[in-house]
């Protein structure tokens, strides 16, 4: 196999290999590229300080894989780091959201379900509901996840439910949430000069930017936390009431949430609460009649 700059495929090489060595070589190599993806650029110190290397020979690992993947960075001489192309395509690893927030951000990495089961899963006595894949693109969520993690301006194509239109704007996005089903990701909207919540499955595309821009005020939902107590429906009997209670882990009759105040209204949603207005849920979705 050859790639770009006709170069030969070293790495398909060591995969007809199963040393230890040429594993290491492997797990090295992918992390410079999630490291170059995500983070944007991808240093010898990175290396050297996760695996234990010397600077000899995590410049030569850089050199291996730009020779894999020459369009993925470029050297930059004053800040003596490889920083990635708007045009990098990712060859040894898929790109996950989940995975970058647990890495880089420091967040806990969300499981999430896709697609369907088949009917025969489980030989016919175990079914599993996959709920429909909620993702954005790889090229969104990266640079979503750069804007976050650098500070800095950009510029989003969004399509609203709520306005009913699809337009650019720019966003200074500082925060991501997973309201346990779906990523969004918390800016000031310049539109609309507030901080909103933006579904990064309802972004058609972000442009490459490195414009660093500081948010003009500050995000006092997202940095407020409050905590709701989640009680058993006052309709329902007592034995229903001891049902909700197990099923829920209660304690004395009630259930202690603590969440951000900026995403209150997801927690509520997830638990079928009117939300803190005494509004219902809002619904997006209804079933055709036409299913069965």
């Amino acid at each position: 196999m050859v790639y770009p700059g006709g170069r030969n495929n070293s790495l398909h090489t060591m995969g007809n290999k199963t040393n230890d060595q040429n594993w290491a070589v492997r797990q090295r190599l992918r992390f410079i590229e999630t490291c170059a993806w995500w983070k944007g650029a991808v240093q010898r110190q990175d290396l050297a300080g996760l695996f234990g290397l010397s600077m000899a020979q995590a410049s030569s690992d850089l050199q291996r894989y730009l020779e894999l993947n020459p369009v993925a960075f470029v050297y930059n001489l004053r800040q003596k780091r490889y920083e990635a192309t708007a045009e990098m395509k990712c060859l040894l690893t898929k790109p996950r959201l989940d995975e970058a927030v647990a890495r880089f951000l420091g967040g806990d990495a969300t499981s999430t379900w896709t697609g369907w089961t088949d009917e025969s899963e489980g030989g016919g006595c175990v079914a599993v509901l996959r709920m429909p894949e909620r993702e954005a693109g790889a090229a969104v969520e990266r640079r979503i996840f750069l804007a976050v993690l650098n500070g800095q301006r950009v510029k989003v194509r969004y399509a609203s439910v709520h306005s009913g239109s699809e337009e650019w704007r720019w966003l200074r996005p500082h925060a991501l949430g997973h309201n346990g089903a779906r990523w969004h990701v918390r800016a000031w909207c310049e539109t609309n000069g507030d901080f909103r919540d933006f579904t990064l499955s309802r972004i058609a595309e972000v442009e490459w930017s490195r414009e660093r821009a500081e948010l003009p005020a500050e995000d006092k939902d997202w940095k407020q936390w409050v905590t709701l107590r989640v009680r058993p429906h006052q309709d329902l009997n007592e034995a229903q009431h001891k049902a909700v209670e197990r099923d829920y882990a209660m304690r004395g009759r009630v259930l202690k949430l603590r969440v951000r105040k900026a995403m209150e209204g997801y927690l509520r949603d997830r638990l079928g609460l009117a939300m803190a207005d005494g509004k219902p849920p809002v619904r997006l979705l209804e079933c055709d009649e036409k299913t069965r």
